[in-house]
């Protein structure tokens, strides 16, 4: 990710540095913040995950699609985090985990479910942190597994 691209959506940095990402959380607010506010259709899971990869594409912001964790973990997007790394030995790049959920008409995804998958994100060393991005209403913890998390409201866009 480019410096103009990282200024551009978090502006300068505020908070106290994590260790190894220091700007990852205000990337995080302001991913939160551009998914939030933008009009993604609804009409199904995998139309929505393309207007958010438009979204990200149109902001410039760098991602992997459905990339494999593991067997069982394939989150919907990753995104590099910025700045420099502190790297443990298995995983010389951190990502942010954006993982989209859709409540249907009918029978939605179980709010623990989606607790339960981001819980195994969480548990990946490469994982720095985690975005839910889904238009069910779902409280969440600051931190899975000493991960910060994070929801961005797919239904606000629609209100604003």
């Amino acid at each position: 990710m480019s410096e103009t691209t990282l200024d551009h959506l978090t502006g300068p940095t505020t908070s106290p540095p994590s260790a190894g990402c220091p700007d990852t959380p205000s990337l995080c607010a302001a991913l939160v913040r551009l998914l939030s506010r933008t009009r993604v259709d609804l009409a199904s899971e995998k139309v929505m995950q393309s207007g958010i990869g438009v979204a990200l594409a149109s902001a410039g912001i760098p991602f992997e699609r459905e990339r494999r964790l593991s067997t069982e973990d394939i989150p919907d997007f990753l995104i590099p985090t910025p700045g420099v790394h502190t790297p443990c030995l298995r995983a010389p790049t951190q990502w942010i985990a954006v993982e989209c959920k859709l409540k249907g008409r009918g029978v939605g995804p179980r709010k623990i479910d989606i607790y339960r998958q981001i819980e195994r994100y969480a548990r990946h060393p490469e994982v720095a942190a985690i975005i839910l991005a889904s238009n069910l209403s779902m409280g969440l913890p600051a931190e899975i597994g000493c991960k910060p998390v994070y929801a961005a409201s797919l239904s606000k866009g629609w209100l604003l």
